[in-house]
């Protein structure tokens, strides 16, 4: 029996058989026109990788180029593009450089404006206010104009207020503007000789700080008439006090001292009215009488008739009124609106 004897196939040419086959089946499914068996093994040994286990390994594409000189194919594996990772760049936030801030000229905010206008024959004169239905008469060519600067706290953080009157003809053409400091809470003014006549005249006023001002209170429109004017009286004399009804007097300024009263009397004052012989001019002739401590504003402020007899002024004050200490006081004559000037201060002294 014929025996056919097999050769066996060398292991290398076996490993080298294995290639070849895959080759082809690779030249099958990308569809390149297998090269000679040398070509395709040297390619697929430099271009194509094998897994340990003889498979191809398809997770890295490959794409074929022609090379345009030899018109040869080279096959190039090219992998999926990448975006450059960017490299961080240093943060370099800039240190904000501080801005000045711009230093305020501190301003003086505007004083509140004043109220209270009124018109006044004489400073002795009582006021006659702007606000009235029946507009000022004044009976002198040199009236008198006050404000007030209103509640203490307007006042008290402006040391430098003042006030300023402007005076126009009914007109409106300006004749004076004339700026007074506030005394307390008050201010006012007085027109000098030869600047008014009889006539239609208005004033108004406003508060001034340095360069800060408030608005001009309204014009105030007065008459000056000096045809019907009653002589002022004159100014009273012999001042004198007495420590009882039934008391003497003391005369103030004598050469004895000044007079003295004490706590439980009952202390009267009086003075003599100028001419000493009243007639019909003056009807209605009273005196008014300001008690106090010297320098400072009067305790007491009363207006009492002439005695019937019209040779004396004359008021007093209840026991224990006038607490020990030392006392001045003085007196002036007034008919209506006409007015004396203040008699001169009388010193006295109280006691236990």
């Amino acid at each position: 029996m014929h025996q056919t004897k097999h050769r066996a196939t060398p292991p290398d040419r076996q490993g080298a058989t294995r290639q070849r086959r895959l080759a082809v089946v690779l030249a099958l499914v990308t569809g390149v026109v297998l090269a000679p068996a040398a070509s395709i093994a040297d390619a697929t040994r430099t271009s194509t990788p094998i897994t340990s286990h003889g498979l191809i390994d398809v997770r890295q594409p490959s794409t074929t180029l022609l090379n345009p000189a030899n018109q040869s194919s080279t096959r190039v594996t090219k992998h999926p593009s990448r975006k450059p990772t960017p490299t961080p760049t240093p943060s370099t936030t800039a240190t904000p450089t501080p801005t000045a801030t711009p230093t305020a000229t501190p301003t003086v905010s505007a004083p509140h404006a004043p109220f209270g206008l009124y018109v006044a024959s004489s400073p002795e004169l009582p006021p006659q206010f702007c606000q009235s239905t029946t507009p000022p008469l004044a009976r002198s060519t040199h009236p008198v104009f006050g404000v007030s600067s209103g509640a203490p706290a307007y006042n008290s953080d402006r040391p430098n207020l003042r006030a300023a009157f402007e005076l126009s003809r009914s007109s409106g053409e300006p004749l004076l503007t004339q700026t007074v400091a506030f005394v307390g809470s008050s201010a006012r003014f007085q027109v000098p000789d030869g600047v008014l006549v009889d006539g239609a005249y208005s004033v108004r006023a406003r508060a001034e700080d340095g360069a800060a001002v408030s608005e001009w209170l309204p014009w105030c429109a007065f008459t000056i008439d000096t045809s019907d004017a009653v002589p002022t009286p004159g100014v009273p004399d012999a001042l004198r006090i007495s420590s009882g009804p039934y008391s003497g007097t003391q005369q103030c300024g004598a050469e004895s001292g000044a007079p003295v009263v004490g706590t439980g009397d009952s202390p009267g004052f009086a003075a003599s009215p100028t001419p000493h012989i009243v007639g019909v001019t003056y009807p209605d002739l009273s005196a008014t009488f300001e008690i106090g401590h010297p320098g400072q504003e009067p305790l007491i402020r009363k207006t009492e008739p002439i005695w019937p007899s019209g040779l004396v002024f004359g008021t007093g004050v209840a026991p224990g009124t006038l607490t020990p200490g030392s006392y001045q006081f003085r007196v002036r004559a007034e008919d209506g609106n006409v007015v004396s000037a203040w008699s001169p201060w009388c010193a006295f002294t109280v006691t236990e």
